[in-house]
């Protein structure tokens, strides 16, 4: 009966690999960590972006005499910010950039982006992810007076 209990401790202080069992352990949840966070930033940079765009048009809004000036200016600059973005914008579509007046002496400049169609958006059953349209407003002055 000696022969077994021998044989039994010996594989239990066998290490052998060990490194590759810890790396089987270790590696799905670093791997996953480390891909959600390259796609949450993606996603903030569009939201950055968007974000950008809507100051962006806003600023220059307050150069304009009439809201119809405002609204154009506002308008195409925000345009010329969301086409600066690019490759990082890429497969969504812009769906809204509004600029009107908001009231007493205020103008409000409205931008919206879809990603549903978007390759960041393939990956919303893997990691969570916030809803596929990303809006920004920003409300300012009416300047220029």
């Amino acid at each position: 009966m000696a022969g077994p209990l021998p044989r039994a401790s010996r594989l239990l202080r066998c290490e052998r690999g060990l490194a590759a069992l810890e790396f089987v352990l270790v590696a799905p949840p670093l791997l996953m960590l480390a891909f959600a966070t390259i796609i949450y930033a993606l996603y903030f940079s569009v939201f950055l972006g968007v974000r950008q765009a809507a100051s962006e048009g806003a600023r220059s809004a307050m150069a304009g005499l009439s809201s119809a000036e405002r609204t154009s200016l506002a308008q195409a600059r925000a345009q010329e910010v969301m086409d600066g973005y690019g490759a990082l914008l890429a497969g969504g579509e812009i769906s809204e950039i509004s600029a009107q007046p908001a009231g007493d002496g205020l103008f409000e400049v409205r931008v919206s982006y879809d990603l549903s169609a978007s390759p960041i958006m393939r990956y919303a059953g893997f990691v969570p992810l916030p809803g596929s349209v990303v809006t920004s407003s920003v409300l300012v002055t009416n300047g220029s007076y």
